[in-house]
This record gives C-alpha cells, sequence and structure tokens, in this order.
C-alpha cells in the first residue's frame, strides 16, 4: 500500500518533465535582438533627430520597414502653452510575444531648451518605453538601468512649477529675401511679432506681421511709329526700347485671438484681426468674430486624434483701394461661418481634413465653401504615399476692383482676377527596397545639401 502514491508520484514527474523541459527550451530561443521602426521623426527638424537616436541606441535593431518590426513607435507632436512641445511616444506591439501590447509616454520641452537638450530627452523616454520589451531579447542581459533622479532633473520640475512671466511668451522674427535677375528684380521683406498666454483654462495671443515687396521688371519693346512701322537705326535694325516698370505690393496685418475652456471638450472666444493687402484691393480689413467650439475627442488624446467644430458670427469693416464691382470704397458686412477638422496620427499614416462654409448674413447668394485634405499613407511596408488638396469653391469676391488692368498688373501679383473656384493640390508616391536595416550613421560628405541656387 506503502507503493502506491510513490509509483503515482514518480508518473506525475514523468509526464510533467518533458512539459517543464519544452518551456525552459521556448524561453531559451529569446530573439537576440528586438526589431524597431520610428514613424514620426521625418516631420520635423531639431529634437527629433534619427542619427542620434540610431547612436544611442544600440540595443535593437532598427528597421525601414514597418511590417518586419517587433515594436512600432508612433511619435506624435504638439506646441504646449509655454512655447515648447510635448512628444507623444505610443509603443506598438506587432509580433511574437510582443503583439497586442501598447503603451504610451509624453515627453514636455520648455521653450527654452535647445535641439541638443530636446533629443537626449526625447532619446531617453524612447529607451524607458523600449526597456520591457528589450528585456525580452538575449541582447536584454547586457543592459544596465540606472534607477537614480538626478538632482537637476527635480529642479526643472520645481521651477517649472513656478513661472516667473505667468506664462507669457514673446516671440520676434524678421526676414527678407532677395532675387535678382536680368530682366527682373524681387526684394520681400518682412517681421513678425506674437505674443502668447496657454493654460488648461485660457489661451490669449496677440500677433503682427508686416511684408513689403518691390518688384523691377524690364521689358524689351521694338520701337515703332505712330503708323505702327518699326523704326530704324542707322544699320538698319530695328530700334529696342527698354521699358522699367516698378511694383509695391504691401501687406500688413495685427490679430489677437481669446479662448475659454468651459468643458474639457467645449469653449467659446473670439478673433481680432486687421490687414492691409493691396492685391486683394484691402486698403485696411477689420474683422471681429466671436465663437463656440465643440471638440468630439478629450485634449488628453489631441496629439493622436482631434474632431474640432467651430461656429461663429463675424462683421467685417472693409476700406478699399480702388473702387469695387459693386461701386463702393468702404462697408461693413456681417457673415457666419462654420469651420471643422479632423486630425488623425496612426499606424498606417497621419490625415487631417478641413472644411469651412461662410456666407454674408445680408446677401445669402454671397457665400464660400472649400475643403482641405492631407495625408501620408503607408501602403506597405515600402511604399507609401502622400497628398495635399485644398479647393473652395468662390461666390463672394467683394473686394474685387472695378476697371481694366494692364498685364503688367496681372503678372505682378498687385490685383486679383474674378474666379468662380481656386485649387491647389500636390501628389507624391515613395518606393524603397534593399536592405531593411537601418541601424548605421554615416554623416559624411554632404555634398550640396545646404548650397541654395541653381546648379
Amino acid at each position: 500500500m506503502n507503493k502506491i502514491p510513490i509509483l503515482l508520484f514518480l508518473t506525475f514527474f514523468a509526464f510533467a518533465a518533458p512539459s517543464m523541459s519544452q518551456t525552459l527550451v521556448e524561453n531559451n530561443k529569446r530573439p537576440n535582438k528586438l526589431r524597431v521602426f520610428i514613424d514620426g521623426c521625418e516631420r520635423w527638424d531639431g529634437g527629433c533627430d534619427m542619427d542620434f537616436i540610431r547612436t544611442e541606441i544600440t540595443a535593437v535593431d532598427f528597421y525601414l520597414d514597418n511590417e518586419s518590426a517587433d515594436v512600432f513607435v508612433l511619435i506624435n507632436n504638439n506646441r504646449s502653452g509655454g512655447g515648447g512641445r510635448q512628444y507623444q511616444l505610443i509603443f506598438i506591439g506587432q509580433q511574437n510575444i510582443h503583439a497586442g501590447r501598447t503603451d504610451t509616454l509624453y515627453v514636455n520641452n520648455k521653450q527654452t531648451d535647445t535641439d541638443f537638450e530636446v533629443r537626449e530627452k526625447l532619446t531617453r523616454f524612447i529607451k524607458l518605453g523600449l526597456a520591457p520589451y528589450v528585456a525580452k531579447t538575449l541582447a536584454g542581459e547586457g543592459i544596465e538601468i540606472d534607477m537614480k533622479t538626478g538632482a537637476s532633473i527635480v529642479e526643472d520640475v520645481v521651477q517649472e512649477t513656478v513661472d516667473p512671466w505667468n506664462y507669457w511668451v514673446f516671440n520676434f522674427g524678421t526676414d527678407a529675401n532677395i532675387e535678382i535677375e536680368e530682366l527682373s528684380r524681387d526684394i520681400n521683406v518682412g517681421g513678425e511679432i506674437n505674443v502668447n498666454r496657454i493654460t488648461d483654462e485660457w489661451k490669449i495671443n496677440f500677433s503682427g506681421r508686416i511684408d513689403e515687396r518691390l518688384r523691377r521688371t524690364i521689358q524689351k519693346e521694338p520701337r515703332v511709329d505712330e503708323n505702327g512701322n518699326p523704326v530704324l537705326d542707322e544699320n538698319g535694325n530695328q530700334i529696342i526700347d527698354e521699358v522699367q516698370n516698378s511694383f509695391d505690393v504691401s501687406e500688413f496685418g495685427f490679430g489677437h485671438q481669446l479662448v475659454k475652456s468651459i468643458t474639457p471638450q467645449w469653449s467659446y472666444g473670439y478673433d481680432i484681426e486687421g490687414l492691409q493687402n493691396t492685391r486683394f484691393n484691402y486698403q485696411f480689413q477689420t474683422r471681429f468674430r466671436p465663437a463656440v467650439e465643440y471638440n468630439f475627442f478629450p485634449e488628453s488624446e489631441q496629439n493622436s486624434r482631434f474632431l474640432r467644430v467651430n461656429y461663429g458670427v463675424e462683421v467685417r469693416n472693409n476700406r478699399y483701394v480702388e473702387e469695387t464691382i459693386s461701386g463702393v470704397t468702404e462697408e461693413t458686412r456681417v457673415l457666419h461661418s462654420l469651420r471643422a477638422s479632423l486630425g488623425l496620427n496612426q499606424r498606417w499614416g497621419n490625415l487631417e481634413v478641413g472644411y469651412r462654409l461662410r456666407n454674408y448674413l445680408d446677401d445669402f447668394s454671397s457665400w464660400t465653401t472649400g475643403l482641405n485634405v492631407s495625408a501620408e499613407v503607408r501602403v506597405t511596408g515600402n511604399f507609401s504615399i502622400f497628398m495635399r488638396v485644398e479647393g473652395n469653391y468662390v461666390q463672394d469676391q467683394i473686394y474685387l476692383a472695378a476697371g481694366d488692368f494692364t498685364e503688367q498688373d496681372i503678372l505682378s501679383g498687385r490685383v486679383t482676377l474674378p474666379s468662380a473656384y481656386t485649387i491647389d493640390s500636390r501628389f507624391g508616391l515613395n518606393y524603397r527596397f534593399g536592405s531593411n536595416l537601418n541601424n548605421f550613421v554615416n554623416r559624411r560628405f554632404f555634398g550640396r545639401a545646404n548650397f541654395v541656387g541653381n546648379d
């Protein structure tokens, strides 16, 4: 009787041993390295530096084909209230033991952070996000993790909670462009100022912009007499005159916006704008637009997706350079407008769609509607397409100047012609083949990459 329990015990281990051994064998078949695909760095310059990331993270293999990767890392970004950026890092497990796992990290950077500081912090968080995935590879055995918090990091957090500027951010900028050809010269000079304060409850912005475009063209015209006959020189050649034309296109504008959050999804506010644009016949235009807005997704998801609908009523006072086709030089009009915008940043790519509809309340036949779409879609791991299309159906060009205009007025862009619609589009595709590994960094011989001009 005493031998029966012993026999049962030995029988259990005889059957259990193969399964335990099989488990140990499967655990020893861990991959050497984690295969990683990163999407998002190509959309900006500066802090998101793939060369730096590949140099600092060598415990994984970076792949150019997203379908071959074990982990898909999607990097989104959004400008924060202090003028800096918030990066959203989404780690998506795709294959093997990582399939179905998703983690999200947020990286906040100050406006004063340099590109060097931003890329170091961003890379550090990418390391943190990849750590649990790397731990299940053989390469993870050689990884050391320092869980100490530096004093400098604690000081930065404390400093951010007490802002001596009370969240006000000031930006000043200027730019110039000069183009010289044999028969023409373009000089464009501009400057801008932007002041804003953004918190969870309020958004306040003041901005100003000025642009001056000076254009000179030289036309070579054959000389003719009053009868239209060519005028010849002493050698019998027709005389060619050089006619110089000068144009000055001025643009000036200012803006102010105030927005108050009511709930995480509802907000209200107003916009005030003023501008001078001689091309559109505006000596000066003033706009005031109070509006309400609803966001279908919570603010915590705005880096990945947003859908906003905005409705407002706008009052415009227009003073024109030339008398308009309606026979006025100044008028005040009221219109209302509906705007909607959808944005998505997903594994398959990114999509932004905007729609607007507006019309004048005193004349419902004066209206405009428009749609713009921009998208980058990854069809397969090696093939992607991108596009940007904007179309507007225009029935409210009340600013058009009356009278006839010369060819030079039109070619120089000094005036705007009547049009029932406007369409602007751009399409492209990209296909790659060959090696799928992308671990190496070699920045030698940039060649003519920094040269501006024609070869």
